[in-house]
């Protein structure tokens, strides 16, 4: 959950409804999570001006200032539909003047993040994925969901389709992990429609220890991902490989 504290407090209503939701919904995309928002007013005239402190969680993921740019554009964005919706009714125009990031403290442990994210796809696509599965993993935490493992999978060969499957470490009824399995579905899809990638469709599943089947295989992953890597570091099978013309798998 995203606290929010604004100064004067009489502009918290219009940080939360202009600002709050927005930035920490695309930031979620991203796979960030967003643990504080501290926002700055001072009113000048018709100018409201805006500063603000944002406490997160930032992935490895980044560049060295890719987030940052993001953020600004966001602001701006927020602050451009603000003056459009809001700012022409009452005659003030919102500006930003400013932002700064903080790493927020990592000394709470919660189920999400000590949950396990899998991901299985072609490669020019797993940066997309791993900020979508972080988003997911933010919003199934916020949602207070306890699972052990998130698994995004798409079929190597290219075809646009994306599985997503979630563990949870208990049995739960049947009706309630096709509830959970919708809601992922959907936020799935609008994640990716915010990422430029909504041409991919979605599927998700949720199992739990009572489907056993699937069970047994998802307590299998740590092992088959160290069985695939040490086939691929084998030299009889990289020799194979090349003379068949093709390239070698990295180690």
């Amino acid at each position: 959950m995203t606290s929010l504290s604004v100064e004067p407090p009489e502009y918290y209503p219009v940080i939360e409804k202009l600002f709050a939701g927005g930035i920490k919904n695309a930031l979620e995309t991203l796979g960030v999570e967003l643990v504080s928002i501290k926002a700055g007013v001072v009113a000048e005239e018709r100018e409201i001006k805006l500063a603000f402190v944002f406490e997160m969680h930032r992935p490895e993921t980044f560049l060295p200032g890719e987030l940052d740019s993001i953020i600004s554009s966001v602001l701006e964005r927020l602050a451009e539909d603000a003056n459009r919706k809001f700012g022409r009714l009452y005659n003030v125009r919102f500006h930003i003047v400013g932002f700064r990031t903080v790493e927020a403290s990592s000394q709470m442990g919660t189920r999400g993040e000590e949950a396990n994210l899998v991901i299985n796809c072609p490669d020019d696509l797993r940066r997309t994925l791993e900020r979508m599965g972080k988003g997911l993993m933010i919003y199934l935490k916020d949602r207070k969901v306890e699972f052990s493992t998130l698994v995004l999978t798409m079929p190597q060969d290219g075809r646009p389709k994306l599985t997503v499957t979630l563990l949870l470490p208990e049995e739960r009824p049947t009706y309630e992990k096709e509830r959970l399995a919708e809601e992922l579905e959907y936020k799935a899809a609008s994640y990716l429609r915010t990422l430029n990638a909504d041409y991919i469709s979605v599927k998700a599943r949720v199992i739990d220890p009572g489907d056993k089947t699937v069970g047994m295989i998802m307590s299998r992953l740590d092992e088959i991902e160290k069985e695939a890597k040490d086939i691929a570091e084998r030299d009889d099978i990289r020799d194979i490989m090349s003379a068949l013309g093709k390239n070698a798998p990295e180690s």
